[in-house]
């Protein structure tokens, strides 16, 4: 009894930290998520499909591109709460890459 008492006082001292990702192409870090989403930039509307460091983004929308169906075909990338920063359709509606328009979001906001 004694034992389960003290498990209970230091479990609610103890914090516990988020998990964090690993980059799907490295298994370092990850800084943000890659998926497809429609064309509407809402957020129910993605699938994830890994996880990326900052250097290996424009490598995992070039893998990415083409590969969706249905509708969700467009290449976005999202922060590590999982909001989109970056949508492909935007920079294909600019009539540059997706890869010049991720490049372009990233030199604003870094």
């Amino acid at each position: 009894m004694e034992i389960v008492s003290n498990t209970k006082k230091s479990a609610k001292k103890t914090k516990i930290s988020p998990k964090t990702q690993k980059c799907s192409f490295s298994g370092s870090t990850a800084d943000f998520y890659i998926g497809l989403s429609g064309i509407n930039n809402s957020n129910s509307n993605v699938r994830i499909v890994g996880a990326v460091r900052s250097d290996l983004v424009e490598t995992a929308i070039n893998k990415l591109l083409g590969q969706g169906s249905d509708g969700i075909k467009w290449p976005v990338v999202l922060d590590m709460k999982k909001r989109i920063l970056f949508h492909s359709h935007e920079a294909y509606q600019k009539g540059t890459s997706a890869v010049l328009g991720w490049k372009e979001y990233f030199s604003k906001v870094s």
